[in-house]
């Protein structure tokens, strides 16, 4: 954005982990990384705080001295920074991040973007309540897509429909080249190396659940369904759950035990992919199964289906965007529907891998064609 439109865009991040600086940098001007944790504070930073206004708001209302140290101390770091900036944009609305809110000085423009589980939950993490009480506030709200629009309006209410935009702030083609690029040949080297790298016999096919090791993808539900799977289909099947995030020990346990539990082939990745090992683990991806309790916009599927695989993915996700492009995947609308239609699915395998040879053009040209750089800057802008 910043290459053609007047701004300069800088990120600001409250995390205890940063992100592939690579990309940071290229993608903004400045990268401030900032901690709120009071560890992080030096001892004059907070004896300091004390002379804050959020240090006595805070303690008048939780009378609580450590938190409202805290909270003097972000201000005195965290208001100086944002009064250097027209446009304040927060995203993933969590609880930590709007708790940021209140240091934000008068007068800035302040947007808003949902991201999923931020708008799909409502608990203490997601707090309905705080999130309903930021929107006021918004100059603008950005959401990934029409359904998610929708389910936004129907929560918080529809005086914020003049406010709400459906775009995804991305460039969606341009992480896909890497996928539309690249030759049957050297799609069919990451499978056979991937099948190598984890001793998954030749004849097998590759099926892999999930995304993530969070229980919203509902590993629980559909590792029972895997194993009724016809047995001559069964045994030339490995299913492959790319668990390298949000891994909750409990969690972590009971999906291993499932799977055992079952006598199936599988491989569970619990180790963070390289940006190589990714694009192998898409290529290599000859069946995702995608049954999640909810989802935004996922970039996995999308590269998945631009590697030229088959997808198999519940109606309840929202996909309108994909389905209205033409974009070739299978659907469930049950989890006791998916033995049958994985049988299909193996059973057509290579007609049905031709009819997802256009996918990654057809997911590019819908996302170029939504100009999501161009009305961002508007929004900015205005």
């Amino acid at each position: 954005m910043q290459k053609d439109y007047p701004v300069q865009i800088d990120l600001i991040e409250p995390r205890k982990e940063w992100r592939n600086q690579q990309q940071i940098n290229e993608s903004f001007a400045v990268h401030h990384k900032i901690s709120t944790e009071i560890k992080s504070f030096s001892k004059a930073a907070l004896l300091g705080a004390v002379f804050k206004l959020k240090f006595w708001q805070s303690f008048f209302h939780q009378f609580n001295l450590r938190e409202s140290i805290r909270s003097g101390a972000v201000q005195a770091k965290f208001t100086p920074l944002m009064q250097q900036y027209d446009v304040i944009c927060f995203h993933y609305l969590s609880t930590p991040v709007l708790w940021l809110h209140q240091f934000v000085p008068a007068g800035k423009k302040i947007i808003y973007s949902f991201w999923g589980s931020d708008l799909f939950r409502n608990n203490w993490l997601y707090d309905h309540a705080l999130q309903s009480d930021a929107l006021k506030k918004a100059h603008h709200i950005i959401v990934h897509s029409m359904e998610m629009r929708l389910i936004a309006l129907a929560k918080f209410g529809w005086q914020l429909e003049g406010k709400i935009s459906a775009l995804v702030s991305t460039d969606i083609a341009k992480a896909l080249e890497k996928y539309t690029g690249n030759t049957h040949a050297a799609a069919a080297g990451c499978l056979a190396s991937f099948k190598q790298k984890h001793n998954i016999p030749l004849q097998d096919t590759v099926i892999v659940i999930g995304h993530s090791a969070h229980d919203i993808d509902n590993h629980l539900y559909i590792i029972p369904q895997l194993a009724t799977l016809d047995k001559e289909y069964l045994d030339h099947c490995t299913f492959v759950l790319p668990m390298t995030y949000g891994i909750e020990a409990n969690y972590f346990r009971e999906i291993e035990k499932a799977l055992q539990a079952q006598k199936i082939k599988y491989i569970i990745l619990s180790n963070f992919l390289n940006e190589e090992e990714m694009l192998e683990l898409r290529y290599a991806s000859e069946i995702l199964v995608r049954l999640s309790k909810y989802d935004a916009f996922s970039l996995s599927l999308c590269e998945t289906l631009a590697a030229g695989n088959i997808a198999i993915v519940a109606t309840w996700l929202p996909y309108g965007a994909l389905r209205s492009s033409g974009v070739y995947y299978k659907e469930v609308d049950a989890f006791y529907k998916l033995p049958a239609m994985l049988k299909k699915v193996l059973q057509h395998k290579k007609e049905y891998q031709q009819q997802c040879l256009d996918n990654g053009k057809k997911i590019s040209e819908l996302y170029s064609q939504q100009n999501a750089i161009e009305k961002l800057a508007k929004i900015y802008m205005s």
